[in-house]
């Protein structure tokens, strides 16, 4: 994978229990992953702190997928998962007297799991029958198809883990696009499967949110959620104010050129500071602007209904012409150029796309 593409999935980090479920199942498939990924094995011992940048880890995935032939590596993956895996905040979830009382647990310790950029979890809502847990983001699944099934089906199995009673969500969404088969994902899931969707969520049925877990550690559980909220307290900071200034720019991106005056004044504070801080951080406006639209502009280009000149409106130019020159500079070829190569790329790397729920892949046994 080139530097272009990596830098589309540029900001977030996840945590060592990724890379671990990772490593594990590729030595389960006898293959050296510290080869193959050209990475050393998680410490056994890190307690989660130590973090890998997402660009990583989806580069990691694909890796991994294509090395195997095996657009489904999320899904199995995720059937691998144990609390084991998450150490402190696997325990305190499988301590929980119920299922319901682990999930509400989710929003407070998901950033010693992943921390994504200006999308972290939203708040569970009740809707109706149902609890709903929701990951928003763009419409494109900018973070990699294989990352969102991989945390959706680890959701699925760690949930099912723990449970002492069997455990069916009720609906699944995912912003990615929506395969050529949707056979696979309901057989894995067992439930309503959508993609194309604005948000990436599950749909939980109150009634499951009363199914006792297998072990249940009441005495156990304050001591575990203070060590884990010592951990939190460990992780950087430093890049909160980046990451604002990105989502302020991605916010007005769509309006126009977004300009540093308007982005300062949107944060409240002058522009000379506003550039003084991002000095700080090794980065500029000009820097982070480029950065955003060449990850929208990538993920526009896989809409094959969005003619150029509507990515470059999307994008804030004024001029279609403007963008093509901005996106030769970003990734040394052409937009159309670019669109081609990718359709070349995923019909390589997902020949069995078409074959879902069929003989030859399997799914069904596998998983």
């Amino acid at each position: 994978m080139g530097t272009t593409e990596l830098n589309t999935f540029a900001q977030g980090f996840v945590s060592s229990a990724y890379m671990r479920v990772l490593f594990e199942y590729l030595k389960n498939q006898g293959i050296d992953a510290s080869k193959l990924l050209n990475e050393p094995a998680p410490d056994e011992v890190d307690r989660v702190l130590v973090r890998y940048p997402l660009q990583r880890w989806v580069s990691h995935l694909q890796c991994a997928a294509a090395h195997l032939g095996d657009p489904l590596l999320g899904l199995h993956m995720g059937k691998t998962v144990t609390p084991g895996h998450f150490g402190v905040i696997g325990y305190i979830f499988a301590s929980c007297p119920t299922l319901g009382a682990s999930l509400l647990r989710l929003q407070a310790y998901e950033r010693l799991v992943q921390e994504i950029d200006q999308h972290p979890m939203e708040a569970p809502i009740f809707d109706g029958s149902d609890l709903v847990l929701k990951w928003p983001g763009g419409s494109s699944g900018g973070h990699g198809r294989l990352n969102h099934e991989f945390g959706i089906a680890t959701f699925l199995q760690f949930s099912k883990s723990i449970s002492s009673q069997d455990v069916k969500l009720k609906q699944v969404c995912f912003i990615n696009p929506e395969p050529s088969s949707l056979n696979a994902y309901r057989d894995f899931f067992n439930c309503e499967v959508l993609f194309n969707q604005v948000a990436t969520s599950v749909r939980v049925p109150l009634h499951s949110l009363t199914v006792p877990v297998k072990k249940p550690e009441p005495i156990l559980i304050a001591l575990l959620e203070k060590q884990a909220n010592e951990f939190l307290n460990q992780l950087p900071t430093a890049n909160e104010f980046v990451m604002s200034v990105r989502h302020c720019i991605t916010s007005l991106i769509h309006e126009g050129e977004p300009e540093l005056d308007g982005v300062a004044s949107r944060l409240n504070i002058t522009p000379r500071t506003l550039r003084r801080r991002l000095d700080q951080y090794d980065t500029s406006f000009r820097e982070l602007l480029d950065a955003i639209r060449q990850h929208l502009a990538q993920q526009y280009l896989l809409d094959p209904t969005l003619q150029l000149s509507d990515v470059a409106q999307l994008l804030g130019y004024s001029e279609q012409s403007t963008f093509q020159r901005a996106f030769l500079r970003w990734t040394g070829s052409t937009p159309n150029v670019y669109r081609r190569s990718i359709q070349c790329q995923f019909v390589d790397l997902h020949p069995k796309l078409t074959h879902f729920g069929t003989e030859p892949l399997g799914l069904s046994q596998d998983l």
